[in-house]
């Protein structure tokens, strides 16, 4: 075997010691979750604090054990919070800081700036029944979905489903769905102009 064959091979021991490291770091974690499955959301908060690389290793362990699908090179940074574990989040997808996920699927190739917001739909809660306090009325958690190769900008809030291709500015406030390659800005968010034309 040559050096280089050699180092080839060390790499990826090495990667598999830091991957059962990283396991048996996020069992506990997902033994809680298994045994209180609604205590999902308080799991995923705490997690999201443990800093460091290890950090993004045991969020990546745990997601991929409870999620619905936790694809392959998916990054969880610093400060990012899952909601719900019925979300499926597809291949090479990059969550930065301090993101918020709730009722979403995302596809392959999805990056997101720090502070993003996944809302479950624009209509979570409902305000139309002015007899009683809003926080006592029926609202609706509905999933909607980010395409492939996405990217959201810094401090967006996404409540409607984005497609392929699409570029989210930073601030903007997505509250209707946005056509596949699209590049939408603003509150609220308007396409200002078609990728690729």
């Amino acid at each position: 075997m040559g050096s280089g064959e050699a180092g080839r091979a060390d790499r990826r021991l090495s990667i598999r010691y830091r991957r059962a490291l990283a396991f048996l770091l996020a069992l506990p974690y997902i033994l809680m979750y298994r045994y209180k499955p609604k205590n999902f959301m308080q799991i995923s908060e705490f997690i999201s604090l443990i800093p460091f690389s290890i950090g993004k290793k045991i969020r990546y362990e745990f997601y991929q054990r409870t999620l619905e699908h936790c694809g392959e090179n998916v990054t969880f940074h610093f400060g990012t919070v899952v909601n719900y574990p019925d979300i499926r989040l597809g291949d090479n997808v990059s969550l930065n800081r301090y993101n918020n996920l709730g009722f979403v699927d995302m596809g392959d190739n999805v990056l997101t700036a720090t502070g993003c917001v996944f809302v479950s739909g624009r209509h979570t809660h409902d305000t139309s029944d002015t007899s009683i306090p809003i926080k006592e009325q029926q609202g609706g958690r509905r999933k909607i979905t980010v395409g492939n190769d996405v990217w959201v900008g810094t401090n967006a809030i996404v409540m409607e489903s984005v497609g392929d291709g699409c570029v989210i500015g930073a601030g903007a406030v997505v509250t209707r769905p946005v056509e596949p390659y699209s590049v939408a800005v603003g509150n609220p968010a308007r396409v200002i102009k078609k990728r690729g034309v």
